[in-house]
């Protein structure tokens, strides 16, 4: 396969390509969108009026001035049209004047036909006076790939949602789903209505965006927008919201505000959501007071990350690990690979692998910049997956057509293309993930823990999980858990905990029912002398290989079912070497006596979606829900009971690296109430709960005894 690939069916749909803004330059510096017959900005006064619109009408500059120096919080402002990304810069050069430093900006925003990069680069180019700011975010922007994504600067978190504006919205709502713990969702303080006038793009302006707008909001949320169209005013109006006409900007007569004056409520439908049964309105929940201290039990990659990202939101951490060292578990290798498999399905599989994969590269490349990894700890050389059979070369033709325009972290590769990226001699056509390479799991877990909101406690294995209930007087301090250990010895009281401990979370009577596998895998090191060729990238094809760092190649891996065994077998060696040779025939010279490997344990569900969330009361869920036995679409108006302050985050498998940051973030929103990096159905497909809903549907579970 030298040539051009060709797919086997032109027309199949592409579930990951977006219509990007088709422009048109006016004076060669002013984007004008050829789809709706409008421009992003003034040339002379764009930024002006981004000020007075925006900014000056949801009163930010007071308000920020305002908040309290003494206790971090979060400010969430929302967004319709992100467009050149002129009114996020302008806000976040305003947060910067005026915020406290230990506040943090939220900006949500969506956009259902971004710009490319290139365009993005050249309309900013207009404002050189945030240039700082705007070569941070080009740097920082994502592929054109429908979803969320979850970009970090400093005080600011930017969620991207490239889609239409009520579907974005919509899944920023907390879940509906009849048994999962709701998890709040975004709350937003100030809404900027942009996005291109209501006579050029009705369809953004409907109903169902002025319901999701009112539902996001809370008491004396702010609105402001450039119009004064009646769509908007009676759609904001209709929603509960109070308007008000004001000058406006330039030649604009007038421009509408409005502030939501009501206490904040629960959206009272949602016909969109994908769960297989019916949906009812989760009932007001009282808010958990916020953890102060957080216990995360397991030193390995999602301990450590999670333990990491609650660190850096200001709660103080404790991370506990039965070994000496961290990462002495599946987390102890010298290297692994940021990987996620690419599929012709949008599923939620796919989707939670794409979005891991993004937010990923972004966090090891910062992790490298702000030399808290090292070149010898972190590379970004790239990832190819060869093809290396008929079939597979088929399902490549496929992808590649699906991926189309996607070269700026994806290029589908023919043998020589191949061969030149890689360094080694192969026969077999691939993709690359240029924005790859691989990180040092053990040495991630070392630096993260460095952290100065992080206590590590070792050589301490937690057996048992204990819950107290919290004093009531408000004023005294509460600590809801403790942990036990083997000899019955409290290790530590706390807030809440985080289960992050891989299979051994099932030794706990809170999650023992959870349906965790363990699969065996064992790597092989052979120093570099052993290889005619050595890779510049990691390759995959059934197994990997990993370029050579300090004169080592490693290789593997196996893949066993079942198997709880953590010694070095010889056979499996050999099963490494022999993927190799099949692979790449050429790359290996001999395989010396003095071969080294490592055998471990990873953890995987059975539907190979780690388990990320509060942990459920399995008695209690099963009492609830068991009439969803017989009608799997009944309507139960009740909501799920869950341990109060009691989280997990196990069961990544073989791709840990890649998915661990974001379930981090995730649990860390979760904790602390703010808003989700992930959209509910993926919140909701990661959920611990998930299996005790399936079960009762699937016949599995017929009593609640």
């Amino acid at each position: 396969m030298n040539g051009p690939m060709t797919p086997s069916d032109n027309n199949k749909p592409s579930p990951y390509q977006l219509e990007s803004a088709q422009l048109e330059w006016r004076d060669d510096i002013v984007p004008t969108s050829s789809n709706y017959d409008d421009i992003y900005f003034s040339k002379q006064h764009g930024l002006d009026e981004t000020h007075y619109v925006f900014l000056h009408h949801n009163q930010l500059a007071e308000r920020w001035q305002q908040l309290d120096k003494n206790n971090p919080g979060i400010f969430t402002i929302a967004e319709t049209g992100f467009g050149t990304g002129l009114n996020f810069l302008a806000t976040w050069q305003l947060w910067q004047l005026h915020a406290p430093k230990n506040w943090q900006l939220y900006f949500i925003s969506v956009e259902k036909h971004p710009l490319k990069k290139a365009d993005l680069q050249k309309a900013l180019s207009a404002w050189p006076q945030l240039s700082n700011l705007s070569q941070t975010l080009i740097s920082q922007y994502p592929p054109l790939i429908p979803g969320h994504h979850v970009i970090h600067f400093e005080s600011v978190k930017l969620h991207l949602l490239l889609t239409d504006a009520s579907e974005g919205f919509e899944q920023c709502l907390s879940t509906h789903h009849p048994a999962f713990s709701p998890h709040y969702g975004a709350k937003v303080d100030a809404w900027f209505l942009d996005g291109f006038a209501p006579a050029k793009n009705p369809s953004m302006w409907s109903e169902r965006l002025f319901e999701l707008i009112r539902d996001l909001s809370k008491k004396n949320t702010t609105v402001a927008t450039f119009t004064a169209a009646g769509i908007v005013k009676r759609g904001l109006q209709q929603a509960g919201f109070t308007t008000k006409k004001v000058k406006g900007f330039g030649h604009k007569r007038e421009m509408l505000t409005a502030v939501y004056e009501h206490a904040a409520q629960e959206p009272v439908s949602n016909k969109r959501h994908k769960a297989p049964w019916a949906l009812y309105p989760p009932p007001k929940t009282v808010r958990q007071g916020k953890a102060k201290h957080v216990a995360v039990i397991g030193g390995g990659i999602a301990g450590c990350t999670t333990a990491y990202a609650l660190a850096n939101s200001g709660i103080q951490v404790t991370l506990i690990e039965r070994h000496r060292k961290l990462a002495q578990e599946a987390s102890g290798n010298a290297q692994g690979m940021l990987y996620t498999k690419l599929s012709t399905q949008a599923g939620t599989l796919s989707q939670f692998g794409l979005s891991c994969y993004f937010f990923a590269t972004r966090y090891y490349q910062a992790l490298q910049q702000q030399q808290i990894l090292t070149n010898n700890e972190a590379s970004f050389c790239g990832l190819l997956q060869l093809c290396l059979n008929k079939k597979q070369q088929n399902w490549l033709a496929d992808l590649s057509q699906i991926f189309q325009g996607q070269d700026d972290w994806l290029q589908f590769l023919n043998t020589e293309q191949s061969q030149q990226v890689s360094g080694i001699s192969t026969s077999y056509p691939g993709y690359f993930l240029s924005q790859s390479g691989w990180v040092s799991p053990s040495a991630l877990c070392d630096k993260l823990s460095l952290h100065h909101n992080i206590d590590i406690i070792t050589e301490q294995q937690a057996i048992e999980l204990q819950y107290v209930e919290p004093p009531q007087t408000e004023a005294q301090e509460s600590h809801r858990w403790a942990i036990v250990n083997s000899k019955q010895q409290s290790i530590l009281h706390c807030d809440a905990i985080v289960i992050a401990n891989s299979h051994d979370a099932t030794q706990f009577q809170q999650t023992n029912h959870l349906p965790l596998k363990v699969i065996r895998g064992q790597i092989t090191e052979l120093t570099q002398t052993c290889f005619n060729e050595l890779p510049q990238t990691v390759i995959c094809h059934e197994g990997y290989i990993t370029p050579a760092i300090d004169g080592q190649v490693r290789f593997g891996a196996t893949f066993d079912l079942g198997d709880r065994e953590k010694n070095i077998r010889p056979g499996d060696h050999l099963r490494n070497i022999t993927s190799l040779q099949q692979a790449l025939p050429t790359t290996l010279i001999q395989a010396s006596e003095n071969i080294q490997g490592r055998a471990n344990l990873r953890c995987t569900t059975p539907d190979y979606m780690p388990i990320v969330g509060q942990v459920g009361m399995r008695r209690e869920m099963i009492a609830d829900f068991l009439p969803l036995n017989k009608d799997a679409n009944r309507v139960i108006n009740k909501p799920g009971s869950y341990y109060p302050g009691l989280y997990i985050n196990v069961a990544h498998g073989a791709k840990g690296l890649t998915s661990a940051p974001l379930c981090a973030e995730l649990l860390t929103a979760l904790i602390n109430q703010h808003p989700s990096p992930m959209p509910r159905d993926l919140v909701d497909a990661l959920n611990p709960a998930r299996f005790i809903i399936r079960d009762i549907i699937r016949g599995k579970i017929v009593s609640a005894c």
